[in-house]
């Protein structure tokens, strides 16, 4: 009953493994940040603690039955060792009973002879033709002559009939080995019959031995594929998390450098304002570039924004349905090509130097012999717009999913 109870709750638990891990396959919302990923991966953890310890108890159950059914298996063995002796001792019997019946055929056989030749004998001296007791009279020539003659019948009538009784005496004691014979062999049927009653009940529960040590088998492998199932996936996140932090310190670097370059700038800004006016046009020709360039980027990522919701297709490049490369094309307002081409086509980023209007690369998204497989729009605040199967949509790119996927960061 112990033994089901936990194979029941191992079912139980295995179950709500196998839903939790696949849930955790799921590709993360934009919405993931590093404290919800830690969290599933405290959650992953606890859930193969309790993988790991519900192993450890079937395994334990799995010995303890192993013996148990070599334990049955023995007194199997034993038993059958008691049928085949008591079917050697019911053969003996049988044949022991075979030899007795003969015995006691041949013993009545000889009784009827002797008494058939008794009864001929007596015929003989009282009929004898109708007067052989008259002749034995009448032959004595004296009345001691009559006696002896007399006495002689007698003595061979006697001798007949004693030895008619000792045959069957002879067949009562053999019938009384007989009997004797069948009884014992009765008992040993018996006795056969309980062991072998025995018998059937130890191999039915065998038999249900085996079965459950099959289905703990079977459980055990379960457990293990959910086991490397569950670390899988926590190494997953265990890269992602990684990957996150190893982003944020280089952003917050980048950061860091740009407030000291903001700050070099306003203080060269201060010193040339004294300067003559062919410096602060050349100053003012500088910052209208930076300005055309960066509502260059903003008119990209507004095009981009206005397909947000359209549909995606495989091959269209806009206006009404896009993929992900056919969107920086047509926001681009540049011939059509792949994410692999675009790739080609852009110069390299850090991420700590990408802007609004980058673009962001991906790496092993689908299999179609590239290197690069995805493209979107780096729009700020770890956000960009891409055209995936979902439709064109805004997403995090510190998603679990796409830091996975992450290959590199390009400017046109």
């Amino acid at each position: 009953m112990e033994s089901k109870t936990l194979v029941k709750r191992i079912l139980t638990g295995t179950l709500a493994l196998a839903v939790a891990a696949s849930a955790s396959f799921l590709p993360v919302s934009a919405a993931d940040s590093t404290d919800s990923m830690k969290a599933k991966q405290s959650s992953l953890a606890e859930q193969q603690k309790q993988n790991d310890s519900d192993l450890a108890a079937l395994r334990q159950n799995k010995s303890e039955k192993t013996a148990y059914a070599a334990a049955l298996q023995a007194q199997l063995d034993t038993i059958e060792e008691q049928v085949n002796n008591y079917n050697n001792q019911i053969t003996d019997l049988d044949l022991q009973a075979q030899k007795a019946q003969t015995e006691i055929n041949a013993a009545q056989k000889s009784i009827q002879q002797d008494t058939d030749k008794l009864k001929e004998r007596l015929c003989a001296l009282y009929k004898g033709g109708g007067a052989s007791r008259l002749e034995v009279l009448l032959s004595s020539k004296s009345l001691i002559d009559l006696a002896d003659k007399s006495e002689a019948v007698s003595v061979v009538t006697d001798h007949d009939t004693q030895l008619i009784n000792q045959l069957k005496a002879e067949k009562e004691a053999v019938q009384k080995k007989a009997a004797s014979i069948k009884a014992k062999k009765q008992q040993v049927v018996a006795l056969k019959a309980d062991v072998n009653t025995k018998q059937q009940q130890l191999t039915d529960t065998l038999s249900e031995t085996n079965q459950f040590l099959a289905d703990l088998g079977q459980k055990e492998i379960d457990l293990e594929s959910q086991s490397t199932t569950l670390e899988a996936q926590t190494a997953k996140l265990s890269t992602a998390i990684a990957s996150w932090s190893q982003s944020q310190s280089s952003a917050s670097s980048s950061s860091a450098k740009q407030n000291s370059q903001q700050a070099a700038a306003a203080s060269d800004n201060s010193e040339t304002d004294d300067n003559d006016s062919g410096s602060n046009s050349q100053s003012s020709g500088s910052g209208s570039s930076s300005s055309a360039s960066s509502s260059s980027f903003s008119s990209v990522i507004a095009k981009a924004e206005s397909a947000l919701g359209k549909p995606y297709v495989m091959g269209a490049a806009g206006p009404n349905a896009f993929d992900c490369s056919g969107l920086i094309c047509w926001a681009y307002g540049i011939s059509r090509t792949t994410a692999q081409g675009l790739y080609n086509e852009s110069s390299r980023v850090s991420v700590s130097d990408r802007q609004p209007g980058d673009l962001i690369f991906f790496s092993g998204t689908y299999n179609c012999g590239d290197t690069v497989t995805h493209v979107g729009i780096y729009i700020g605040s770890n956000m960009m717009i891409d055209a995936e199967n979902g439709g064109v949509s805004e997403c995090s790119t510190e998603s679990s999913y796409n830091l996975q996927h992450f290959y590199a960061y390009g400017r046109l």
